[in-house]
């Protein structure tokens, strides 16, 4: 079960029409890989936004201490970034991207493992759009429309979410990672290392044990994900069938990615097919290869 529900254009334009009590907030979290030269943060502020969103920056709201792109920031960091925000503990927050599904499920899981809810994922931004719901389109110069708040949450599911390089490291030295369902979310050509990594000298291949499952073979045509728990079922099966593996709901199960952005799309999908325990290598391939460095190459 995903720690944040997922929201349809049509529940969203709802909600807003329904709830009366709490402040419904739009959070923008688009962030591009490093090698698109893109900002998301610049384009919130100079192109199109939902209106009253704040924009909730992954690569800035993070643990400091570590040299790895938006790892889980501690609650110190993220009280401080949510009052920032003018962001209040009975906000309901509906996490977006302007790309579709990509950094929005990231944020989303941020704001859940962190002790926020209720956390909407929208399903999805380009959807909404084409309903002809209407967006902002003036430049602003400010990431929040709010004043600052006071937001204190005591609520940290880090451990429960995540495993460590350190935990990574065990399973495939014991060799007890074969009693794991480890899967990938990066393109095939780069888990196979026949495609270089967007982030300069960064090594392309995989960790022995794990098997590939690109993030855009979990959601719809329209990076939409589907909440039938059957079709999201035969979406994974379908692609691990085809390279050789067997997947299994029952099995406990790692999701990884290239910084732990994408890995949160393949989470998601796998707890919407029916699969209980499913945890996140927060700092995934980068943190593996500057650390361990041990890549295994080939389908």
């Amino acid at each position: 079960m995903t720690l944040y529900k997922l929201l349809t254009p049509k529940a969203f334009a709802e909600l807003l029409s329904k709830e009366t009590k709490r402040r419904i907030i739009p959070v923008d979290s688009t962030w591009y890989l490093p090698n698109l030269n893109r900002s998301g943060k610049q384009e919130f502020l100079d192109e199109e936004r939902l209106k009253g969103a704040v924009y909730f920056d992954i690569d800035g709201v993070k643990d400091m201490k570590s040299e790895y792109p938006h790892m889980l920031p501690d609650l110190s960091t993220f009280n401080k970034s949510m009052s920032e925000l003018g962001l209040k503990k009975d906000d309901i927050l509906v996490v977006y991207d302007r790309i579709g599904n990509f950094s929005a499920p990231r944020c989303a899981w941020t704001l859940a493992v962190l002790g926020h809810d209720p956390v909407y994922l929208l399903n999805n931004f380009p959807a909404l759009k084409l309903s002809g719901y209407p967006v902002e389109t003036s430049k602003v110069t400010s990431f929040t429309p709010y004043e600052m708040s006071e937001y204190v949450s005591d609520v940290d599911l880090a451990e429960k979410e995540t495993v460590s390089f350190e935990d990574m490291q065990k399973l495939v030295s014991t060799g007890d990672i074969k009693n794991y369902q480890v899967l990938d979310a990066r393109s095939l050509q780069r888990f196979t290392g026949e495609a270089p990594e967007p982030r300069p000298g960064l090594s392309s291949g995989h960790i022995p044990g794990v098997q590939p499952l690109p993030f855009l073979e979990v959601l719809n045509s329209d990076k939409t994900f589907t909440s039938d728990r059957e079709e999201m079922l035969k979406k994974i099966q379908d692609f691990v069938s085809q390279t050789g593996n067997e997947f299994e709901t029952d099995k406990p199960t790692i999701a990884m990615c290239g910084t732990g952005v994408t890995g949160v799309i393949i989470k998601t999908a796998l707890e919407i097919s029916g699969v209980k325990n499913v945890r996140l290598y927060d700092g995934s391939w980068t943190e593996w290869v500057m650390k361990d460095g041990e890549v295994a190459k080939g389908s």
